[in-house]
């Protein structure tokens, strides 16, 4: 096949790019089946010790000429005002992305192409992850054309006089930076903590089914070996608790070295309508995005973050929304802020907004009717399975906290309209909120089931361009009301929601 002479290929690096991208795939997707895989070939390895090395070489072949077809089938060109990219090792794929649709940008200097003067570029547009181009291992000048290019080219379908078009930068300041201590704060108190828990939950799911007799024997002698060891005043009831604990903390460690390391030197500046984030230790990444294109704004708040008095802060473009990655999908995150630096962050993204004299109109109460009646419903079924077997009485105490934690969840629920402006709150512990422009609303959708519409009650779900939410058991005329005002914003208001 012949190819025009303006088509690129990046520099060979890339084939780490390449066999990274295919490991994280491998065991960032679902490491279960893979953790199986290498169970199994430890267990076959005992009558046949050559299976250990066959396997990692095969895989390690199979990664290697993966990575290397992939570098030779990519190819990319600047054309006709927009970015062209071929790609594919058994199927062939092309992207065309026209730099009026791309609405963020990050480059990043991963460890192993900085030393080259390369780095590694992401154009996301305004749709999902499928279309975004990726180009790894190109030269640091040439990203940042790329970048610069498609950053101006953006922000031009916007300007409306011959001023707006001067090609004098904007005047950049930092809106926020970080400190280590913040990142340990938010490394606690992010969510990594419970992927972590996932991934420690799946190893030991695959490693206990491939597990035979003499592996379980084993095991258990090992565990009673270790309890045995304890001191006699120890009691063996608090051993699985401390083991819980113990894994806890190694998480917690994991997530803080992790917070360390991806967000080292972080700071978030503003150049005239744009936001732009550096960041990072090992891979020095720069994420920009235009203020028009953010969608929401979420505010998140864990238990531990509440007990710091901390949130951490993501503005979300077009796209799926994900709450629990705030830094996925093309998300702007600041992290751990305090009262003042939340104030700030807030009056910057959204000028006028009172965020001291919000006023939430609260949901009914019947929104614990379905929560309370499932933990009645697994209340009688803890009882019935403690009086008719063994089990510990204590287990129904692990089902007392569920009331009240209903109680507090139900009064975390509310919304507010102010101005142009609505604002979701919800949580449990903590109090998380969602910030969003009437105008942005796509759909909106009022719905009840029959012990709703028996209460007057009613659900109305909203739906951006950066994902859906929904605000429940509020009164039918509320509702009504509500979906009346943010209608007539979106047909009045001028300004383009992308």
């Amino acid at each position: 096949m012949m190819y025009r002479s303006d088509w690129h290929r990046v520099s060979p690096l890339a084939i780490i790019h390449h066999g990274l991208v295919f490991l994280r795939q491998l065991v960032g997707s679902n490491p279960g089946p893979l953790l199986g895989l290498i169970a199994g070939t430890f267990a076959f390895a005992r009558e046949s010790p050559l299976m250990i090395a066959t396997t990692v070489l095969t895989l390690v072949i199979l990664g290697v000429a993966m990575a290397v077809m992939s570098w030779l089938r990519f190819l990319y060109r600047v054309h006709d005002g927009a970015i062209q990219v071929q790609q594919g090792v058994f199927t062939r794929h092309k992207l065309t992305l026209a730099f009026e649709r791309i609405q963020n940008v990050r480059l990043e200097r991963p460890i192993y192409l900085r030393p080259f003067g390369l780095a590694r570029l992401t154009i996301e547009s305004a749709g999902s992850a499928s279309e975004e181009v990726h180009l790894p291992g190109i030269a640091l000048a040439e990203a940042q054309r790329l970048r610069d290019r498609a950053l101006d080219e953006g922000d031009a379908q916007y300007n409306s006089g011959p001023e707006d078009t001067a090609s004098t930068s904007p005047a950049s300041h930092v809106l926020l930076g970080r400190r280590p201590c913040d990142l340990i704060i938010y490394g606690i108190s992010s969510p990594a903590i419970l992927w972590g828990g996932a991934i420690a939950a799946s190893i030991m799911g695959a490693l206990t089914r491939n597990m035979d007799d003499s592996d379980s024997q084993q095991a258990e002698k090992t565990m009673d070996a270790a309890i045995e060891a304890m001191p006699a005043w120890f009691p063996e009831s608090l051993v699985l608790p401390l083991a819980l604990l113990l894994l806890l903390i190694v998480m917690a460690i994991a997530s803080v070295v992790m917070a360390l390391v991806r967000y080292q030197g972080y700071q978030l500046f503003r150049e005239g309508e744009r936001y732009r984030i550096t960041s990072g230790l090992l891979t020095q990444r720069e994420q920009g995005i235009r203020h028009q294109r953010i969608q929401h704004l979420h505010l998140a708040q864990s238990f531990i973050a509440r007990l710091f008095c901390r949130h951490h802060l993501s503005c979300h473009p077009i796209g799926p929304s994900l709450p629990d990655q705030p830094d996925a999908g093309g998300a702007l995150l600041a992290p751990s802020l305090n009262a003042a630096e939340q104030t700030r962050i807030i009056q910057t993204l959204y000028p006028g907004l009172d965020w001291q004299g919000l006023r939430f109109q609260p949901v009914s109460a019947r929104f614990m009717l379905p929560r309370l009646v499932l933990w009645a419903t697994l209340t009688v079924a803890a009882a019935l399975w403690v009086f008719t077997s063994d089990m510990p009485a204590w287990i129904l105490s692990a089902l007392l906290p569920a009331p009240p934690l209903i109680g507090l969840n139900w009064c975390r629920q509310g919304w507010c309209l102010q101005g142009e402006r609505v604002i979701l709150r919800g949580g449990l512990i903590g109090c998380h909120y969602t910030i969003f422009d009437a105008y942005r609303v796509q759909t909106l959708r009022l719905f009840q089931n029959p012990l709703q519409r028996r209460a007057g009650l009613a659900n109305l779900g909203i739906r951006l361009g950066s994902g859906g939410f929904r605000i429940p058991f509020i009164p039918w005329r509320s509702g009504t009301g509500l979906m009346d005002q943010l209608l007539w914003r979106v047909e009045t208001s001028r300004a383009p929601w992308l």
